[in-house]
């Protein structure tokens, strides 16, 4: 197998797995280097969040200051996102659940979207699942166009089509995600697990990934997070 330098970064190794031949065998990919060794950033002082959202069939749009338990979003047989991260979105949620099963339940588009203008945002914990992927949809667990200081945190994602986490500069450029980041997290996408394309501090630590395609960054990402992160390539 030929790595991607740019996905893999200086200080990428590769192990094998169970020792089998190359058909069978599960190739894990430890990232580390990449981005120069990033602090993870720092925890949100104790709080108690004040209450839930719980919502069936309609995209949740967070457009202020949160302090919130629970965020639980299920859609059944619909195109559209499940959660929009809006300008003016900041603050707490102790734990995302973006319900989805691969087929008639989840998003069938992308499951959150971080737009130009959220900030100082922590996601503690958390499920985004997603459903049959739309005709013409892009489908990412998490898509970032935007965003300042926006932290996820012990996510698990399943069945999103394209990547777990597509971070990429706005339409136009009108947004450019800066520190936006997932940490202790595990995803198995079909096709990319993190794609860093034009942002700043953003990527993923101490993650696990399985996916078609290995964590990518491309040049115009200035300092790439993506370090102390193991991936294993699922069947084509």
């Amino acid at each position: 197998m030929t790595l991607d330098r740019r996905a893999s970064g200086a200080g990428a190794r590769v192990r094998t797995v169970g020792g089998a031949a190359l058909g069978g065998m599960v190739l894990a990919l430890v990232l580390s280097g990449c981005g120069g060794g990033h602090p993870l950033p720092p925890s949100p002082p104790a709080a108690r969040p004040s209450s839930s959202v719980v919502l069936s069939n309609v995209t949740w749009h967070c457009r202020s200051r949160v302090d919130l338990a629970l965020v639980r979003i299920t859609l059944h047989g619909q195109s559209m996102d499940a959660v929009h991260l809006d300008r003016g979105c900041q603050g707490t949620i102790g734990r995302l659940e973006i319900v989805g099963d691969g087929g008639r339940v989840g998003p069938g588009g992308d499951a959150v979207k971080v737009h130009d203008g959220a900030h100082d945002l922590r996601i503690l914990s958390g499920t985004i699942d997603c459903g049959k992927k739309a005709p013409h949809k892009h489908q990412d667990a998490i898509q970032a166009m935007g965003g300042n200081n926006v932290i996820f945190e012990n996510i698990g994602s399943r069945y999103c089509a394209n990547s777990f986490m597509f971070i990429n500069s706005g339409r136009n450029r009108r947004g450019l995600p800066t520190q936006v980041q997932c940490i202790r997290c595990t995803a198995a996408t079909r096709n990319y697990s993190i794609f860093v394309g034009r942002s700043i501090d953003s990527g993923a630590q101490r993650s696990s990934f399985s996916s078609r395609v290995p964590p990518r960054t491309t040049a115009s990402a200035v300092r790439a997070v993506l370090q102390n992160n193991e991936w294993t390539r699922r069947p084509s």
